[in-house]
């Protein structure tokens, strides 16, 4: 991760007005604390959802002291937190959640936020007495996520403008509250963590 050369060149660009910002996107908590080093860094973008809670002990205190902004990547854990998946449901030959379930072709920790897909199924039923009255699972996990203020923004997919404007709904919502959160990093601690794969 620390290529000096390579972030040379980017403070270079941005010297010269032909950047204004640059950042790195990153695959655990480790190489983000190594990016934070990086002088002129401006973001960072790392998976965080419901499942994947570590940046919030390890990495977000540090990132707003250095004043590095944070974008929230797979906030749905590919998915598994739109709470719409079951044990049927049928991935084309090309999607990552097909050939990577495993770390076949890359990290595992970027499909289905490194958790087995029927552990992750199993999860998501155990989540659904978290969800308020009214809010669909995405709202509620989006929700989630930026009710932390070092989050500066989060990039969940969309198929079709549709989605993307459910996901936008999210912004709107209240914040959840201390004890609801309090109730989540219980449930990451005691049910989660330990079922995680892959970089965190």
């Amino acid at each position: 991760m620390r290529q000096d050369s390579f972030w040379d060149s980017l403070r270079q660009l941005k010297q010269e007005g032909k950047l204004l910002a640059f950042g790195a996107s990153v695959e655990s908590v480790d190489e983000a604390l190594d990016c934070l080093e990086i002088d002129g860094l401006s973001s960072l973008q790392i998976i965080f959802n419901v499942f994947r809670q570590n940046p919030i002990a390890e990495l977000f205190e540090k990132a707003e002291m250095k004043k590095v902004s944070i974008i929230v990547r797979l906030p749905l854990a590919s998915g598994l937190l739109s709470g719409k998946m079951t044990s049927g449901t049928h991935f084309a030959a090309e999607d990552h959640r097909s050939f990577n379930r495993d770390g076949q072709a890359f990290d595992v920790g970027e499909t289905f936020a490194g958790l087995p897909f029927e552990r992750g199924l199993e999860l998501v039923e155990q989540l659904r007495e978290f969800v308020p009255a009214g809010w669909s699972m995405a709202d509620w996990a989006l929700r989630w996520c930026l009710d932390f203020p070092e989050i500066t923004t989060v990039i969940p997919g969309a198929s079709c403008r549709e989605q993307a404007k459910s996901n936008s709904r999210a912004s709107d919502l209240t914040p959840l509250s201390k004890e609801a959160h309090e109730a989540l990093a219980n449930f990451y601690k005691n049910a989660v963590a330990a079922h995680i794969r892959g970089k965190v």
